[in-house]
């Protein structure tokens, strides 16, 4: 979880000891607090997505004149009267960008990022830079060089991608940058919305309480915290008053509340005081985000398409595994060559590691990796068996240990990077995996997969896939192996490289290696 100063958490505490209990006692309800009082606060969330616009902003702008003085001064044509046409131009940029929402989103999406921004930036630089050279050429009758406009191209899709994602890496240092967030429903699913939050916390969201509503049968014993970090407030919510208290930013309402007959009355409320609500529905984990939005005479529907794996996209996917497969080997030759040396120098045994996977359609093949364990793990599983911090243990989910004694110092850095995964280019090349795809399991995981599950096998598992992107290691195996299932039913080529560039983030950042 972000971390923010304990004394900003301090109305949790005044809170529960106006109720009556010490610190930690769980709360109950209402309080003697006016609406008139959240009416007054300034909400943190507000500052955030108004100063995150802000600078995305004024990164486009740098990035755009960047683009266009350095087009023509590698091509020795700069003049003044260029400038007030690349002025004049900006505002098109600017409105382009509105209307693909990209200053927008970040206060909507708490994972959104530069992947998602590829597709939006490469219509608006296709479309501007063309535009204004364009325009150039008609202020100035002389032949624009088509490499001119080629490279002007480039620079207006590269320079506002890398000055964004900056941007971003910039404000998620920053307080203000940080949301404070209520969870309303259930603790069981409380939780495990807040071990996705735990996870992450370049979302920058701090969940400072969790409220379990009104219950005959409390889930959670007084006096408690949710995974030792998060007040559990009980009793039946004044939500506008604990919003207004707390400084709430965002209002998370668990699938038993975002389902049930309060849920209009307390998205009404808080959507009047410009309160952030996710509602998160239950049947998330049946299609994920394969829905489309329509309409039957101003009725809203959520429809779901059959999901469909195209032969000519499978086909399409085969042949850039191959070209960037080999393009792959012949770049990291050198970085492969490394590998295998420091590994054969630093401890005893093959350079390589095989173990049996199960692939498509249940083949199994022997996945390539290098070796990062010294050569008698598998005889000293048992002993560290009890350190699995999934929990199960040699049998049951993953098997997961952090500060693994077994692993060797080279193998400890190849993990961290994830260089230990490039001789699977190889495996990609026999076509027994893919660049991306569900994670190729070993045979105890895969018997413990039942039921729709199993549909995670119709596509080839992959190098990356939504559990790499999103946490590795840290995600137990049931929500990997929902993931898998959801990559199967959601995918599509656009996606995939969505991917490849989420991981490319996780693996900088080393979140889940171990």
């Amino acid at each position: 979880m972000a971390s923010r100063p304990r004394a900003e958490l301090a109305p949790v505490a005044a809170i529960e000891a106006e109720a009556g209990g010490s610190a930690g006692a769980v709360a109950t309800w209402p309080f003697p607090v006016g609406v008139e009082h959240v009416q007054t606060v300034e909400r943190p969330g507000d500052v955030r997505g108004r100063k995150l616009r802000r600078l995305l902003l004024g990164g486009d702008v740098v990035a755009l004149c960047c683009a266009f003085l350095g087009t023509q001064l590698v091509f020795g044509q700069l003049s003044l009267w260029d400038l007030p046409l690349l002025l004049l131009s900006i505002p098109l940029w600017v409105l382009l960008a509105y209307g693909h929402r990209l200053y927008h989103l970040d206060s909507y999406r708490a994972d959104y990022g530069a992947a998602d921004e590829i597709g939006p930036l490469l219509q608006m630089a296709t479309l501007w830079s063309w535009s204004i050279l364009l325009a150039l050429s008609a202020v100035r009758p002389d032949h624009v060089p088509v490499p001119k406009m080629a490279l002007f191209w480039a620079l207006t899709l590269i320079l506002p991608l890398a000055l964004r994602s900056a941007t971003r890496a910039f404000a998620r240092r920053q307080v203000w940058y940080l949301q404070n967030a209520l969870i309303i429903g259930p603790v069981d699913q409380a939780r495990a919305i807040l071990e996705k939050i735990l996870r992450h916390p370049e979302w920058g969201i701090n969940v400072v309480a969790c409220v379990e509503g009104p219950s005959a049968n409390p889930t959670h014993p007084r006096g408690s915290h949710l995974l030792d970090l998060v007040p559990v407030l009980g009793g039946d919510p004044d939500v506008v008053d604990l919003v207004g208290r707390l400084e709430v930013d965002r209002v998370m309402l668990t699938p038993a509340l975002s389902e049930s007959r309060r849920r209009v009355e307390v998205v009404c409320e808080l959507s009047e005081l410009g309160i952030h609500v996710d509602l998160v529905p239950s049947w998330s984990d049946v299609v994920g985000t394969r829905f489309e939005v329509n309409e039957m005479e101003g009725l809203p529907l959520l429809t779901m398409p059959r999901p469909r794996l195209m032969q000519s996209s499978l086909r399409l996917k085969r042949a850039l595994d191959l070209v960037i497969g080999m393009s792959a080997l012949v770049l990291l030759a050198p970085v492969l060559a490394a590998c295998a040396i420091a590994i054969k120098l630093d401890s005893p045994g093959p350079v390589l590691f095989r173990q049996r996977r199960i692939g498509r359609d249940d083949r199994s093949f022997e996945v390539f990796k290098f070796r990062s364990m010294y050569v008698d793990a598998d005889r000293r599983k048992d002993d560290v068996a009890r350190l699995n911090f999934h929990g199960g243990g040699n049998d049951h989910g993953m098997f997961k240990i952090r500060d693994d004694p077994r692993i060797t110092r080279v193998g400890r850095f190849l993990r961290r990077y994830s260089l230990d995964e490039l001789p699977q280019l190889f495996n990609i090349l026999r076509g027994e995996m893919s660049f991306v795809g569900p994670r190729p399991l070993i045979e105890t995981e895969d018997r413990q997969i039942e039921g729709r599950f199993r549909r995670r096998l119709s596509l080839t598992p992959g190098l990356t896939g939504l559990w790499q992107a999103h946490g590795r290691s840290d995600i137990p195996f049931e929500q990997m192996v929902n993931l898998d299932y959801l990559y199967v039913i959601n995918w599509s080529l656009w996606g995939d490289v969505k991917l490849v560039m989420r991981t490319a983030s996780a693996v900088f950042r080393g979140s889940g290696a171990y």
